[in-house]
């Protein structure tokens, strides 16, 4: 098509997120490969404290034995119990100190990776990410349920920023604590500076949310759940009401025991009280924004849970574990929000203004559209797009880069709206086209669809196209281009 296949540094970049959120490496250092082992050892961790605290207990009472020969060899025994207590508890700490700063590491990549140094970068830098995600994730293919879940966190990170800082012009969030941090002058920093205060205070904890808003799923009792005693049931099947509603609650209850004690506060290092005292605010307030953000995803309604919950149930349709969910149904994701939205389960000004953001069609999606001749009347054949913008004009209407011209794949093609009226995604412009002889749409398909076992399964009139292997040329992969 266009040069080889490989991936550009930018999209090897986004990859790199992918694979350091939810990765399999035999260090086990993904962000959820370190939960997954917080959630083994968490049980074993504990009782290994108890025990050993058990201990000093014993010994210190018989320290105050009357017995002078026990209480000298208990002295001695005493000062290696607590020796043994303060080195399992130091150990315990930093590695929980460790997967913390991991996740400070990541959220800050996310950042400089979908934010830039104004409102109007950061939302082409966020469409571009969001884009390539899409892009990058497989429709078909060995594990593509699985890979499509990998996929879902850093999309829904975004999605959170985004939706926060709409809120925010609107002056519609209902948190004190993100209000008083936010100065619209000093949002934003590009990559050659450290984050600014609200990045780090408000942003990297809403990403955290984001990014563990189902970390509970990983425990060895949700697992089970999941996938049965013998770990050989379907993790993706359809539960029951009952076996759903007990899955949700262990998730809920593990998300939260995660993100307090498997990730929990940063440690003050230094002498100074008053800054200590100062740092241990800063740090609680922080955590209490993510937990805040969990606790109130499960029934948000019109509270500050509607930014991760809202990206949750998009991101939820667009990277669907449903097999038989197709790339036609993707534009529908706006659609489901509406609908829980008018159920008063989600703020209606949420996601009204998520819409505005993302549009009906999602970032990277293919787009398929009638076009034109020279003097500007409909002509008898197609094209191919991409979506690349976000805040299109009309919700209904994409934004998208030029991907075939004269039904010739090109890298260079220049930007456009297209106008409902001339999408194929709708039904009224495919009757337009079923007026062409059959012939001639099986030839436009041929010059568009190389590969015949590809093409015979495709509609006539496709209302829609799969970009993803056009993504995988490097050459064609910076279709955000000014």
């Amino acid at each position: 098509m266009h040069g080889t296949v490989g991936n550009s540094k930018f999209t090897q970049s986004i990859l790199d997120i992918v694979n350091l959120i939810d990765g399999k490496s035999p260090l086990q250092d993904s962000l959820f490969e370190e939960a997954s082992v917080f959630f083994e050892n968490q049980e074993t961790d504990q009782k290994r404290l108890t025990t050993l605290d058990t201990e000093i207990q014993r010994l210190t009472k018989a320290v105050q034995s009357s017995n002078k020969k026990t209480a000298s060899l208990s002295t001695d025994a005493l000062k290696k119990a607590k020796l043994k207590f303060k080195k399992e508890k130091d150990l315990q700490e930093q590695e929980r100190l460790k997967r913390l700063r991991r996740v400070s590491e990541i959220g800050e990549k996310i950042i400089r990776l979908s934010e830039s140094e104004d409102w109007e970068k950061t939302q082409t830098s966020s469409a571009r990410m969001l884009g390539t995600l899409h892009l990058l994730c497989p429709t078909e293919g060995f594990k593509v349920l699985q890979t499509k879940q990998r996929f879902k966190p850093a999309y829904k990170s975004i999605l959170a920023m985004r939706l926060l800082d709409k809120l925010l012009d609107k002056n519609q969030i209902d948190s004190s604590y993100i209000s008083a941090r936010y100065d619209s002058n000093a949002r934003y920093t590009d990559a050659r500076t450290e984050l600014t205060p609200f990045q780090i205070d408000v942003a990297i904890p809403i990403i955290t949310a984001a990014i563990f808003q189902d970390i509970g799923l990983l425990h060895p009792k949700a697992q089970e759940i999941l996938k049965g005693r013998d770990g050989k049931r379907d993790e993706y099947a359809v539960l029951d009401k009952e076996t759903r509603i007990e899955l949700l609650k262990t998730n809920y209850k593990y998300t939260l025991e995660y993100v307090k004690y498997g990730l929990g506060m940063e440690q003050y290092v230094g002498n100074s009280k008053p800054e200590r005292a100062e740092f241990i605010a800063k740090e609680e307030q922080k955590l209490k924004l993510t937990v805040d953000l969990l606790v109130g995803a499960q029934k948000p309604k019109n509270g500050i849970g509607n930014l991760i919950k809202i990206p949750q149930i998009y991101a939820s349709f667009i990277f669907s574990a449903k097999p038989d969910q197709t790339l036609f149904d993707l534009p529908k994701a706006g659609l489901l929000i509406t609908k829980a939205a008018k159920q008063s389960s989600l703020s209606e000004l949420a996601v009204d203004s998520l819409l505005k953001i993302l549009g009906h069609f999602p970032q990277g999606y293919g787009v398929t559209y009638i076009a034109e001749n020279p003097d500007g009347t409909k002509s008898d054949s197609f094209e191919y797009a991409i979506v690349v913008e976000l805040n299109p004009e009309n919700i209904f209407e994409p934004v998208c880069r030029i991907a075939t011209k004269n039904l010739t794949f090109v890298g260079n093609g220049s930007t456009m709206v297209i106008p409902a009226k001339r999408n194929l995604y709708y039904p009224e412009p495919r009757k337009q086209l079923e007026r062409i002889d059959p012939e001639r749409l099986k030839l436009i398909l041929k010059k568009l669809v190389s590969n015949y076992e590809e093409r015979k399964d495709l509609e006539l009139i496709p209302s829609h196209w799969d970009p993803h292997t056009f993504f995988q040329y490097e050459k064609l992969q910076n279709l955000w281009k000014n």
